[in-house]
Parts: C-alpha cells; structure tokens; sequence
C-alpha cells in the first residue's frame, strides 16, 4: 500500500478540526455539529441515526455496512473558562491550540480521516454530556462486542479506567470576631483537616499495573468565609477520589463515611463508578497493539485511564472498549489546550491500518 503524504493528512486534519473547535459545543451544544459530522459520515458510506435523549441533546450514530468495530467519542468540550480565543484554531509551531482540539475533537478529526481512507464495516457514536452527567452514552443504543473509545491517552493502550468517587463535604463551626479566634471554631482549619484525613485512606495506597502510584484525591473546590475579621462558621468543598482496580468499591465508599463521622463532617457523594478492565487477548486489544507497532516502529505502551470515560457506560452494555487517542489528558480542561499536528497524523495513521487488518 502507498505511504500517505504527511502533508497531505496533516492538511486534512487541519481543515477538519478547524470546522470543529469553530463550532463551539460546550454541553448542551452538541447538536450544532450533527450536520457537519452526519454530511461528512454519508459521503464516505455511513448510514446516519440521530437517537433522541429526551431532555437532552441527541447522539449522533453512523453504520457503514454491517459488524466492525465500534468507535464512540463525545461532541462536547468542556466550557472556554479562561481560555484564550478558545473557538479559533490556532497553529502554534508543531502544535494545534483551541477548546477541544485535546479532549476530544482532536480525536474526532484524525478519526473521520481515517474512516475516508478506509471502507471497513464500522459503527461510529457520537455522543452528548459526557462533561457532565454522560446520559448520551448511558442511554446510547448500539450493539457491538468491541470497541475504541477516543479519548487523549498520549498514545497508550488504556486497558483499564479508574473508577471515581465524587462527594461533597461540610464543616461547621462557630464564628466569632477575627480578633479572638481562640474562642471560635474555625470551619475552613477543620474542614482542611478532613481533607488531611481523606488523603491517609487505606485503599488510596493499593497499586495496580496500570496505575503503579496507586489512588489520588483531588480537591477541586473550596469555599468558607464570610470576611477576614470572622473567624468562618461553615466551609464547604468538592474532591474527586480515584479508585484504581480492585479495590472494592463499597469498602472504600465506609472508609470515607467513617472519616466524616469521627470529624463530624456531613459527607454528600454526587456519583460513584467502579473500575473497569479489559482482557488484553481481545481481537480489538490485538490489533491495535499491531496497528501501532506497524506504524510507529514499537510497541505501544500500555496503561490506565485515570479520567472517567464513555468506556464505562460501554462497559454496562457488554461493550468491551480500550480508551485510546492523542495528546495528553492533562492539558485537556486547561487554559491552553493544545496537541501536537504529527501526533493527531500518527493517530490517523494507526487507526487506518487498524481498519484495513479488521476488515482483512
């Protein structure tokens, strides 16, 4: 087969992606690319589904034929936030910057590359709110055995998630004058101290392959206080507790309860998900192992997602999926999201041969 021109995919992931961080679809958006993605599906031999959510944005599905591998990302970006000029595509020496172009329209863009370049027999969803409350893929209906979920993995296999435990926490106190604080109760000191506690937990120390440094919690919001003459009578705070697999779930969820009852914190859990894992003997798991190796020179490195994914809510349908794109999670969310052009076409690349030895 003739090598593609680097040029040449580069160029047409620069076209697609422009069309995509352009239309801005923070949650609830969605909908605005459905023409755009359900055009560009058809003319390469797709057939489109639009499965309404009542209440919520719809998901976009497209089928070329029958059977192949299922590939399933989400439409929207998480909100610009102090993003600059976060819906226009920008060229920054070798990298790509906009809302998006990590997490997960980068992705999109060298996906829908790949899918003209190729006639494979796939499934492809697009789904709605995985920022937020992800009811697109919960109530996504699709049958398949195996798939891809496009997410930034820096190019690794992601044959596991961590499983997550959000909650909400409360402390009181007592508020006196900011004069005297040896007479009052400061909530925020003794909120902080809960916190101190959640971070000794017993399970956060489990370690897994795919997660060497064991669980994490991270405090994502605080807020308490009134004014700096008052000692703080109430503090509040929000923290993400990751939970690598096996850990038992219900165990972790009673150390947590147990830490708020000796301090005397109301503890509120906002979700819970367990961890999930895929057996590396997968067909799917086998070949982009292959795919990788042919196109890059290597192997693939292999690891864990730590971020909560579709890949979950798959996993609930009998869909067993590896999480696996470009570019690296951690600058996904952030003021300046961006991703390296070569990596989005080495992307393409492997997800073309990956189509051609599924189909052969």
């Amino acid at each position: 087969m003739k090598k593609i021109k680097s040029s040449v995919l580069q160029a047409r992931i620069i076209e697609i992606l422009r069309e995509l961080v352009e239309t801005p679809t923070p949650t609830g958006s969605e909908e605005r690319l459905h023409e755009f993605l359900s055009s560009f599906l058809e003319k390469v031999g797709f057939q489109i589904e639009i499965q309404k959510i009542p209440g919520y944005s719809s998901n976009l599905i497209g089928r070329r034929k029958k059977g192949g591998p299922l590939f399933c990302t989400h439409i929207d970006t998480y909100p610009a936030f102090a993003h600059a000029q976060p819906y226009r595509l920008r060229i920054e020496g070798e990298n790509l910057v906009g809302r998006g172009v990590v997490d997960p329209k980068g992705q999109i863009a060298s996906l829908l590359v790949a899918l003209e370049r190729t006639e494979t027999p796939s499934q492809v969803a697009f789904t709605s709110g995985e920022e937020e409350e992800a009811l697109g893929s919960r109530f996504l209906d699709i049958k398949a055995r195996e798939g891809v979920v496009l997410e930034p993995t820096d190019l690794s296999l992601a044959l596991s998630q961590a499983g997550a435990i959000e909650i909400e926490v409360e402390v009181e106190g007592k508020a006196v004058h900011g004069s005297v604080p040896h007479e009052g109760e400061n909530a925020i000191l003794k909120a902080l101290e809960v916190y101190r506690q959640l971070e000794k937990m017993t399970f956060l120390k489990l370690t897994h392959p795919h997660f060497p440094r064991g669980g994490w919690i991270n405090l994502g919001k605080i807020e308490g206080g009134e004014d700096i003459m008052v000692v703080p009578h109430h503090c509040f705070f929000q923290a993400d507790v990751g939970i690598v697999p096996g850990v038992d779930i219900d165990k972790a969820v009673k150390e947590i309860e147990g830490i708020a009852w000796r301090t005397g914190a109301k503890v509120n859990f906002r979700d819970i998900t367990s961890p999930v894992e895929v057996d590396p003997r997968l067909k799917i798991v086998k070949l982009l192992r292959q795919s990788f190796k042919e196109v890059v020179g290597k192997e693939p490195r292999v690891g864990g997602m730590p971020s909560w994914t579709d890949a979950e809510n798959l996993f609930q349908k009998g869909i067993r999926c590896v999480v696996f794109g470009a570019g690296k999670l951690s600058v996904a969310h952030s003021n300046h999201e961006a991703i390296s052009l070569k990596e989005l076409e080495t992307l393409s690349r492997i997800l073309i041969r990956f189509l051609n030895l599924w189909e052969g």
